[in-house]
């Protein structure tokens, strides 16, 4: 994998990118699951961050580093927060025959 970038403004641009490309990823999927949450939602969000913490944990030394992992796993949780809130808007009504 690619290490990150150090520019601030490209790695500003990375995370903005990846969180698009990941509420994307996730509207597909909920399409796939009738628009609906529920979970497979709640086991995609689980196994992301703890795969996400098992990684960072183990490159996460000082306090300044500890507080920005903390910063970014509340993104991530929020992007699946906010698509789950879309899903409980959303009703599929079934097509009369």
């Amino acid at each position: 994998m690619q290490s990150f970038p150090d520019d601030k403004t490209a790695l500003s641009f990375t995370v903005l990118v990846l969180s698009l490309a990941l509420e994307e990823a996730l509207k597909a999927l909920a399409e796939k699951n009738g628009n609906q949450p529920g979970p497979w939602l709640d086991e995609i969000e689980e196994l992301a961050l703890l795969r996400a913490k098992g990684s960072v944990t183990e490159r996460t030394r000082g306090e300044q580093q500890v507080g920005a992992m903390t910063a970014a796993f509340e993104v991530a949780r929020v992007i699946f927060a906010k698509t789950r809130n879309a899903l409980e808007g959303v009703r599929v009504q079934e097509m009369p025959d």
